[in-house]
């Protein structure tokens, strides 16, 4: 009766995992040796490379914690001054004739009685150009000093409502007004009032509150974003405003949630400002769809089908409720598998029969006969348990060119279901590694990861939900939407709704429909610009392809079109353009039909806010966006499409109508619209939390802790999640013990990327290495530049460019850095588009890597690491650039601690919390081999052809107990014992074999007295609570040296 059940929960440490050695070669040894030689470690350099702790010097712990004495990208220092009278301009009856003129009284005195004002302004009503004015016009009137900043969240807005404030004004920008951005500046003694973007102006506060006592007002725009800048700068100037009583805070917005800024800032008054928008006609998706009559091949497809799929649905009705007959048996038909399928390592040709193969026969183009056998498989593996016929499905696939995501014709189920289903493990692993698509969905809306979970299938569930949440997926599906709330729809619309999402993936944007509702506008419609809001630059330039130079009704009349694009990462030189009219005098008129140019501007929500484009009439809003979010159970950082909130629709909607009536057309439907989010979820819940973290530090009252810090955003994050983060940025020295930042701390918040990635590039400085890397580290940064095709066959084709760019190193960072080199050198000849179609590349994440190399240099030459001439001039900092060894190096210092070891006897990859992780189907390493058909024990095969025990690698997913990683490189045993662990080693960190008597060796299972009375004669360099490494007791001193 008095039993009792004690749980204890494994520390990671406690792991048993297989025996890290370091073995030099006598080559090496001898290196290092003549190396300590020439340059030995003094006992001076030793006491330095202590923990602060063991050091037992207090001024040299204290000399460590100093202030920002110098950070870059701040705002000019100035004093408060009584502005100029305003000059006369063009624009006057303009400004009087804005709405928020009318409150103009109102306002000043609101904003005089009160320290924070809220002020809610429609789209169109003046905000954000005349209340810094009406500021400014005040204290003329009053002969009283100011000195104002308004923040933007984006360079372009910035600079563009400066410029339109200074015409305004009759001066010339950097008088009165001026703006400074990151890397640009127009501001003079004289500037009262400075534009700047969220960013700039915490870079002010960095150096201290008192850098704002000479300011008296501070207007945050557009505070809707909730990027992790604004929410940033709201905590700090609600600490600011408690001790500054001369400050006042202005927040401005067209979609605030009052609410939350009542309560967070305490019972301040809002403004709010009607818009003076003209009236903007609204089109959703079946509105368009109906009156353009827009259909494509898979709607008309879908029509013809549509009883087939009905019949589909109940034929895998029966085959799921059908009574699972354990016993084999037999099959009606007769099998003709083959002895052994036909396998060949598809690198063996130089890969041309994966080339060769690039065209999958669709279903309707099959045999008869093929059909036939495939559907009989399928059946036999799903009613009878027939894995055997797994064989003649993989011999189908390889000899006849079936698609590998072929359809059961009379239940629509994949092999990919059917084995998911059925548990049959090994054979989902070798359909994946084919380039089975896991989100395909039979007739019953079931993906393969649903069999999987309807017939309790663990194992499968936990592979494919660790390779789901890795893949760039989010959850768009409209077809479910329609189907589950469709009910107000009338039946034509719900048909049209049901066909269209059935044709097209909700994953991406329809830009065939874009290009038809183009061609309907220029035909249709009066003159007018276009604005099109897009998710990304990837579909920015695929639409500026397609009109200027793919689609014929657009390309033959290029000149009668002018194409610009609005990113945030373009030069703030580009976006001006946007904002200039069209050339005078093009309106043409042939046969009697109007013909005009269409100003098209193609963008992504950059043009959302503050930005007027006086030209635009027409809107074409996508409605989705690419969002980064932060998975903190797998530590994984994805950019994923997401439907834009409501107060965002509406802004798009807009700026179709800001100074004529005009039209916006929306790529979704109303059904949709009414299911959005009423805002974007904050970027402080969804972001990484290292970067902040690192930034708080310069930001929080001394003494504070982060978390404490961080606890008083108007949204906080987790807790355990902003702890997570410090102790990870402890790991990576940027943090000491007691929370405040290290050398290298300080210089990672001056560089435009996540701190490992920054690491990464100050080590690639100190090894003279930096170009491969800082391709490497903005390629990380920002995304993958390969693209994963839809079709299987495709997929295939597309690992192997990237196996060949990696040119035998067993590395993904090499095919990253050679295919970027490649393209750089197809871009000098001209060739870049074909180039990049060729090889699977986007040729937009090319183009955004190469803005962000030339900003990260452009830090490091402003931060002084990188010079203009002498030492540690670009040449100088890369004279180890071709060497492989050194950036690989460099990889190992940033990406610590992401390291996994190979336990070569079980063959398993090991981690410091993980018994066993896998590579991720995208990665080189999990096909040593190309094969058409992997073998079944793919992993094993993977992790027995590795030439070395370690590997680092840039991201891991985890579900479940599997982890996934992905983007991996192989290092050596030399490499991690000289840049992992922490820069400074505990003196008891090397302990000679005698001191430990063979610790952490000892194997209750081992038969052997042998092995262990060798390992015991190692020496144990310990670099953190996992990576503990035996080494020759004869070197270990050396190579402690040497480190």
């Amino acid at each position: 009766a008095n039993r009792y059940l004690t749980v204890r929960k494994k520390d990671g440490s406690e792991l048993t995992h297989a025996v890290m050695t370091c073995c030099l070669a006598p080559s090496t040894k001898h290196a290092i040796r003549s190396l300590i030689q020439r340059f030995p470690v003094t006992s001076k350099e030793r006491t330095e490379l202590l923990p602060k702790t063991e050091r037992g010097n207090a001024r040299a712990v204290e000399s460590e914690n100093r202030e920002v004495s110098k950070t870059s990208g701040r705002l000019n220092n100035g004093i408060p001054q009584v502005p100029v009278k305003r000059g006369e301009s063009e624009f006057d009856c303009f400004r009087q004739s804005l709405p928020v003129f009318e409150k103009q009284e109102e306002i000043i005195q609101i904003i005089k009685d009160h320290k924070v004002v809220l002020i809610v302004g429609e789209t169109g009503s003046g905000k954000t150009t005349q209340i810094p004015q009406f500021l400014l016009d005040d204290c003329y009137k009053n002969g009283t000093p100011c000195r104002i900043f308004c923040t933007q969240p984006r360079r372009l807005a910035a600079v563009a409502v400066a410029e339109r404030v200074a015409a305004e004004r009759r001066e010339k920008i950097g008088q009165t007004v001026g703006y400074q951005i990151r890397l640009e500046s127009r501001v003079s003694p004289k500037t009262l009032l400075t534009f700047c973007t969220n960013g700039i102006l915490l870079r002010t506060l960095m150096a201290g509150d008192s850098t704002l006592s000479t300011v008296t007002h501070v207007i945050v725009d557009e505070v809707h974003e909730r990027d992790r800048f604004s929410d940033f700068l709201l905590i700090k100037l609600r600490d600011v405003l408690q001790k500054q009583a001369n400050l006042k805070l202005i927040i401005s917005s067209a979609a605030l949630d009052a609410n939350l800024f009542i309560r967070y800032f305490g019972s301040c008054p809002v403004i709010h400002i009607q818009g003076r928008p003209f009236e903007v006609k609204e089109f959703f998706l079946e509105d368009i769809l109906r009156s353009t009559g827009y259909s494509n091949k898979e709607m008309v497809k879908y029509r013809k089908e549509k009883q087939r799929e009905e019949k589909q649905q109940s034929t895998l009705t029966e085959w799921c409720s059908a009574q699972e007959s354990s016993s084999k048996l037999e099959s009606q038909r007769q099998r003709s598998v083959p002895s052994a399928p036909e396998d060949y390592n598809l690198l063996d040709d130089g890969g041309d029969t994966v080339f060769n193969q690039l065209t999958e026969k669709d279903s309707n183009c099959l045999e008869p006969w093929l059909i036939k056998e495939m559907d009989s498989c399928l059946s036999d593996i799903w009613l009878h348990k027939d894995v055997e016929s797994f064989a003649q499905v993989f011999h189908l696939i390889l000899t006849e060119n079936v698609s590998v995501d072929y359809r059961h014709s009379e239940t629509s189920a994949t092999a990919l279901m059917i084995a998911s289903g059925r548990g049959f493990l090994s054979q989902v692993e070798q359909l994946i590694s084919m380039g089975a698509n896991i989100h395909c969905k039979s007739s019953n809306g079931w993906m393969a990861l649903d069999w999987a979970k309807r017939f309790g299938q663990t194992e499968v569930v936990e592979l494919l939900e660790s390779y789901s949440t890795s893949v760039e997926f989010g959850s768009l599906d409209e077809n479910s939407l329609v189907q589950t709330s469709g009910s107000d729809l009338s039946a034509e619309d719900r048909e049209l709704l049901k066909a269209y999402h059935h044709s097209f993936d909700s994953e991406k944007v329809d830009l065939d429909l874009i290009m038809h509702l183009l061609y309907n506008i220029c035909h249709s419609y009066d003159a007018g610009a276009i604005l099109i809001f897009l998710p990304g630059y990837d579909e920015i330039v695929s639409l500026r392809d397609r009109i200027l130079f793919d689609d014929k009704r657009f390309a033959d009349n290029a000149h009668r079109y002018q194409v610009f694009m609005l990113h945030s990462n373009m030069q703030t030189l580009d976006q001006k353009k946007v904002l200039k009219s069209p050339p005078f005098g093009v309106r043409k008129i042939a046969n009697t039909r109007v013909l005009f140019v269409c100003f098209q501007i193609l963008s992504t929500n950059i043009a959302e806010t503050s930005v007027t484009i006086n030209d635009v009439v027409y809107v074409i809003d996508s409605g989705k966006m690419k969002e980064k979010s932060f998975d903190a159970l797998c530590c994984v950082t994805m950019l994923k499409m997401v439907w834009i909130s409501k107060a965002s629709a509406i802004q798009r909607k807009g700026r179709a109508g800001r100074c004529q009536p005009g039209v916006c057309f929306r790529l979704f439907s109303r059904l949709r619209f009414q299911n959005m989010l009423e805002f974007q979820t904050p970027e402080l819940l969804r972001m990484p939390l290292q970067d902040l973290c690192l930034h708080t530090k310069l930001l929080a009252p001394l003494n504070c802790p982060i978390v404490d810090f961080l606890m008083k955003a108007p949204d906080p994050p987790p807790a355990l999640i902003v702890r997570n983060a410090v102790q990870m940025l402890k790991t990576i020295d940027a943090m000491d013990p007691w929370e405040d930042l290290t050398e290298l701390g300080y210089h990672l918040t001056e560089l435009p990327v996540e701190p490992h990635l920054g690491k990464m590039v100050l080590c690639a400085v100190v090894l003279k290495c930096l170009d491969p890397i800082l391709t490497i580290a903005c390629t990380l940064a920002y995304r993958d530049p390969f693209v994963l095709p839809t079709l299987a066959s495709q997929k295939r084709a597309a690992m192997l460019c990237r196996k060949r760019f990696t040119a035998g190193t067993s590395s993904d960072h090499m095919a990253l850095l050679r295919a970027f080199q490649a393209w750089q050198k197809a871009r000098s000849d001209g060739w870049e588009r074909a180039f990049c179609e060729k090889n699977f590349l986007s040729q937009a994440t090319m183009e955004i890597i190469v803005g962000m190399r030339t900003q990260l240099l452009g830090q490091l030459r402003a931060s002084g690491f990188v010079r203009a001439r002498g030492g540690a001039d670009i040449r100088d900092v890369n004279t180890n650039s071709e060497n492989w060894a050194v950036v690989k190096a460099a990889l190992v210092a940033g990406m610590y601690p992401n390291l996994v070891h190979v336990d070569r006897e079980n063959l398993v990859l090991t981690g410091p919390k993980e018994k066993k992780v896998r590579f991720h189907p995208t990665s080189v390493l999990s096909q040593p081999q190309y094969k058409k058909i992997p073998p079944a024990n793919g992993q094993a095969a993977a992790i027995q052809a590795l030439l070395t025990d370690w590997l680092i690698y840039d991201e891991m997913t985890r579900a479940h107990r599997i982890a996934n990683i992905r983007c991996c490189t192989v290092v050596t045993p030399v490499t991690v014992s000289l840049f992992c662990g922490p820069a400074r080693l505990p003196s008891n960190a090397l302990q000679e074999p005698s001191s430990f008597g063979g610790y952490g060796l000892s194997n209750d299972n081992s038969d052997s007295e042998m092995e262990d009375t060798t390992a015991a004669n190692l020496a144990l360099l310990k670099l953190d609570d996992w990576l503990h490494l035996k080494l020759d007791p004869e070197v270990s001193n050396v190579s402690l040296h040497f480190r």
